[in-house]
């Protein structure tokens, strides 16, 4: 009896710990006209940089570009960000005041659209599958 109890304690642990260990990523295809990169990079720097001081590590959003040189037209950047599960997504966008009013400036400002219009942007928060 004490070892069917020994088992079952583990196994509600054990799920409990692997549903919270589970790898998801979010992912943003966009295109960033040439004339805002610049803008869009300091938005980009500044909330990683929020992020490392609240402890979640260097380039927690992670950017990037396909080659010039690529024929693609659309959706020449993606930003990545991984989390390894769904309650530490919400912290990373729970941060502080900084973060938020950072955020909410970006959504009035010229490079909002990037993000708002369909045709330059697909969001996708991701889960990886295991077989």
């Amino acid at each position: 009896m004490k070892n069917l109890l020994i088992l079952f304690a583990f196994i509600i642990t054990s799920s409990s710990l692997f549903s919270q260990n589970q790898e998801r990523l979010s992912v943003h295809y966009m295109n960033i006209p040439d004339e805002q990169f610049g803008d869009f990079m300091k938005f980009h720097n500044k909330k990683n940089e929020i992020l490392e001081k609240a402890g979640f590590g260097k380039n927690f959003y992670k950017l990037y570009k396909v080659k010039d040189s690529d024929k693609a037209e659309n959706y020449r950047y993606f930003l990545i960000s991984n989390y390894t599960s769904d309650k530490h997504y919400e912290m990373t966008h729970n941060v502080n005041k900084e973060l938020d009013d950072m955020n909410n400036d970006f959504w009035n400002s010229n490079l909002a659209p990037i993000f708002e219009d369909d045709e330059n942007h697909i969001y996708r928060k991701v889960y990886r599958v295991d077989e």
